[in-house]
């Protein structure tokens, strides 16, 4: 099904395969639902104390 960690691209190009997905059940909706209708999503990452987590996400709309 889903796996608890997820794979991003930063604005760099980079990937960033460290971040898990957030326990916030409305977000974590959100995430699972475009990612199964297959659209561009942007997430923003919080970083503090040494630990990230995504806290908010933007749909780009269908890819």
């Amino acid at each position: 099904m889903y796996s608890s960690v997820v794979s991003l691209l930063t604005d760099s190009g980079d990937t960033k395969d460290d971040l898990r997905l957030p326990t916030d059940d409305n977000l974590l909706t959100q995430i699972k639902d475009g990612f199964a209708e297959g659209k561009d999503l942007i997430v923003s990452v919080m970083s503090a104390m040494g630990e990230e987590q995504i806290c908010g996400l933007k749909d780009i709309g269908p890819k």
